[in-house]
Parts: C-alpha cells; sequence; structure tokens
C-alpha cells in the first residue's frame, strides 16, 4: 500500500498559498512602519521578501521535480548528504520545528477567536487553539481530497476577502491627508554598518510573514505529474502572494500614512476596513484574519505528517528490534481505507497540543524552533549543488538563475539563524537541544542494523 497521486496543480497553489497567509500581513505592515521612514522603503521590504522567498521557493520546486516522494526535504537531504542529515531533518520537524509551527499558529488562532466572540479567557483561548488542531486532524484522516478541499475553500475565502479589502481601500475609503515627506528617507550619519542594519531589521520584520512556502513540498508523493505541477505551483502561488501583499500595503498607505501607522501600529487592517465598509468593516477584518490563521493552520496539519511519515517508513525495519519500534510503527501506519498517514497525522496533532501547554506564547514557540528549523532549511536549498549534476535528466525543470539564485537565499538565512541564536538564546538552545537528541536514537538505529549484517 502507498499513497495515492490524487491531488491537482489547483490544490497544490491552494497549499501553497494557504500555508503562507496567515496573520501576518495585517499586522506586519504597522511594525515595518517603525522601522521605514518613506513609503519607498514599504515596497522595497515587501517586494525583496517576496524575492528572498522565491529564491528558496523555485530551488524547492526543482528539488520536487528531481525527488517526487512524500517529505521531498528528507530525501533530498538523505540523496545529498546521507541518511544522518536525512534523518535529523526529519526528527527536527517531529519533535521541535513541525509541533511548534502548529502550536504557534494555534494560539494565534485561540487569541482571534478570544476577540471574534468577545472572550478574554486564556483557557478559552487555549480550548480554540485545540480544538482546531484536533478538528484538521480528522478532516485530514478522512483522505486527501478532504483534506486539499478544505484548504481550496478557505484559501479561496483567505483571497476574497483580501482583495475586497484592497478594492475597500483603494475605491471606497477616503485617502488620507497629504503629509510633507521628510528629505531624509534613509539613516544617516551610521556608514554601512547603519545601513545594513536598517535593511536587517525590515527584512526581519516581514520576511516571517512570507513562511510556510516550504510545507507544500511534502504531499509531493500524492500529486499528479509532480514535476510539471510543483514547479507552476511553488513559482506562481510565490508571486501572486508577493503581488497580493504589494496592493494590500498600497491599499493601506492611500488610507493611513505611515506616521499614523506608526502609531498605531495593531490597527490599521481594522481601520483601513472600518474606512471603507464602516463599523462592520473592523469585525469583518477579526473573521478574515481568524479564518486566514484558520486555513495556515490545516495547511500544516495536511503537509507535515507527509514528512514524518516519509522518514518513518524508512526507518520502520531498523526499530523493529528496538524500543522504539511501536513509535515507528504508528508514524509509518497507513490508513487502509483513505490512504493517508493516519499515525503521523494524531501523532502530529498530540505533539503540538504538548508544544501549546508547555510554552504557551507564540514568542517563545517561534523562538524555540527557528534556529534549527533555519539550518536545515539552508542544508536543504544547499542541496541542489549535490543533487543537480547527479539527478537532473533532459528536459526537466531546471532552476532559473542556478547558482546565484539558492546562494541569496543561504546567505540571507544564514544571518537570520546567527541573529536568532544571539539574541533569543535559552528559547534557541532548548530546540537545538531537543534537535540534537535525535542523534542517539540515530545511533540506536543504525548501531542495530550493523550488529545484524555481523551475525
Amino acid at each position: 500500500m502507498s499513497l495515492q497521486r490524487k491531488l491537482g496543480l489547483s490544490t497544490v497553489l491552494a497549499v501553497v498559498i494557504g500555508d503562507m497567509i496567515g496573520s501576518g500581513i495585517f499586522f506586519t505592515p504597522g511594525e515595518l512602519a517603525a522601522v521605514a521612514t518613506g513609503e519607498w522603503q514599504v515596497y522595497f521590504f515587501w517586494g525583496l521578501c517576496g524575492f528572498i522567498t522565491l529564491c528558496g521557493a523555485l530551488t524547492l520546486a526543482e528539488l520536487s521535480a528531481l525527488i517526487p516522494k512524500a517529505g521531498v526535504s528528507y530525501h533530498a537531504l538523505t540523496e545529498a548528504y546521507g541518511p544522518f542529515a536525512g534523518f535529523m531533518q526529519a526528527w527536527m520537524m517531529m519533535l521541535v520545528s513541525g509541533p511548534g509551527a502548529i502550536a504557534g499558529i494555534a494560539i494565534l488562532f485561540g487569541e482571534l477567536a478570544n476577540q471574534v466572540f468577545g472572550s478574554g479567557s486564556s483557557g478559552a483561548q487555549m480550548g480554540w487553539a485545540v480544538a482546531a488542531i484536533v478538528f484538521f486532524a480528522l478532516v485530514n484522516i478522512r483522505g486527501a481530497e478532504w483534506g486539499g478541499r478544505t484548504q481550496v475553500a478557505l484559501t479561496s475565502i483567505k483571497i476574497a476577502g483580501l482583495v475586497a479589502l484592497i478594492a475597500g481601500g483603494l475605491f471606497i475609503a477616503a485617502p488620507a491627508s497629504l503629509l510633507p515627506v521628510s528629505a531624509d528617507s534613509m539613516p544617516a550619519g551610521q556608514g554601512v554598518f547603519g545601513f545594513l542594519r536598517f535593511i536587517g531589521l525590515g527584512v526581519a520584520i516581514v520576511l516571517f510573514t512570507y513562511d510556510g512556502w516550504l510545507d507544500a513540498s511534502n504531499v509531493a508523493g500524492e500529486v499528479k505529474d509532480p514535476a510539471r505541477n510543483f514547479p507552476i505551483a511553488m513559482g506562481v502561488g510565490v508571486l501572486l502572494i508577493t503581488l497580493l501583499y504589494l496592493l494590500v500595503n498600497y491599499a493601506f498607505l492611500r488610507v493611513m500614512p505611515l506616521a499614523e501607522m506608526r502609531a498605531n501600529p495593531t490597527l490599521v487592517a481594522t481601520t483601513v476596513a472600518e474606512a471603507a465598509f464602516g463599523a462592520i468593516g473592523g469585525t469583518t477584518v477579526k473573521l478574515l484574519m481568524w479564518i486566514s490563521i484558520f486555513g495556515a493552520l490545516g495547511g500544516l496539519i495536511m503537509t507535515l505528517p507527509r514528512l514524518f511519515y516519509a522518514a518513518a517508513s524508512e526507518y520502520v525495519q531498523r526499530a523493529d528490534r528496538t524500543r522504539l519500534r511501536p513509535f515507528f510503527r504508528a508514524l509509518a501506519y497507513l490508513s487502509p481505507r483513505h490512504s493517508v498517514p493516519s499515525g503521523a497525522i494524531m501523532f502530529a496533532a498530540a505533539a503540538s497540543i504538548a508544544a501549546l501547554f508547555f510554552f504557551g506564547s507564540f514568542s517563545r514557540i517561534v523562538t524555540f524552533f527557528v534556529v534549527p528549523f533555519q539550518f536545515m532549511n539552508i542544508l536543504l536549498v544547499s542541496s541542489i549543488f549535490v543533487l543537480r549534476p547527479r539527478l537532473s535528466q533532459p528536459g526537466s525543470y531546471r532552476l532559473p538563475g542556478y547558482p546565484v539564485i539558492p546562494a541569496i537565499f543561504i546567505v540571507v538565512m544564514s544571518l537570520f539563524m546567527v541573529a536568532a541564536l544571539v539574541y533569543n538564546p535559552l528559547d534557541s538552545l532548548i530546540g537545538v537541544a531537543l534537535t540534537l537528541a535525535g542523534v542517539p536514537v540515530y545511533r540506536m538505529l543504525t548501531r542495530k542494523t550493523a550488529a545484524d549484517r555481523h551475525a
């Protein structure tokens, strides 16, 4: 029994876009206003971060075309750098980044649910978060088609809502009064270091809003014609998101100048919606944010278990003679009725709920997994330098701009990884420690295999 290729281009595109659009686009413009001193800088940062994301996404598209299996990242690292690299990536995603990402989005969903329904209880927030995780786990256990249809529906609602917000800001709301623009629109008197710090601050604020593109590759084993559909979905998805984000910011700036955004950073989207649609606009924006986070959560719970399943399937026989046999057997279990990795889906839900209660806040969860996650992403993108000469076939998709495009992504993400380790050492090191806990597990599995060979 194996995974079935049932997902078409529209579903993969919905997964890419749905995983990327969360709550960030509603809050990040206000946060960026604290750094940007001119409107052109806003467009510069959003365009730059879209380009950086596109560099990673197009590289992943070629890797997915070369290795069209569930959990592309696991297989790419295994093929390029050996089984230890692939195992550690899967282990990190199972116990650190995967549960951390799901829990982080779930806790935001619970917070917005409290706002939408007028409850301020922390218990209610956790209840909403847990309920959302359980809901999507049950949906995805029903089959890949159910998970895919749910993502298409939620992504369509998100895009329609953002388009309505853009239209309201551009054509209905009254434009803001034009304020005089300072001639000094760049940091002055700080030299090259000040300029680089300015760029780093802007990119750090915006780049997280583009996160989520990597997760779509985990369903490659269930995609029809992956060599064609994945590159299209990745490239088109990131470009559409970049265009959508630029238009959102243009609409926001038409209604609220930077100075006003800076004074009210968390109310930008609500203010624009109310200016366009009246009092109901503010409530609608909260509902749209809630749906956006809900869709992003569903995308993660659909995609990440495929990676867990892919890695566990490779090691399940090695684990049979160890105490880890039940764990690997559960992760490698494929539902005979629906052909989905139901064991991995249930594990992802349980681990995410545990992370939710252990950390309790979005900021702690993010710093918990960012360092090991970015390190593995850097290693994954770098694998293209090894795998393209080895696996590429005439006529197959090839990353444009190679080798510059992957190199740009690697350099930028390396800087962010170092910054996260320096500025948030404690929670970052917790994530690193949990990742390194996979080393003795790997040694246990491989030691048993070596002993069997010499028996």
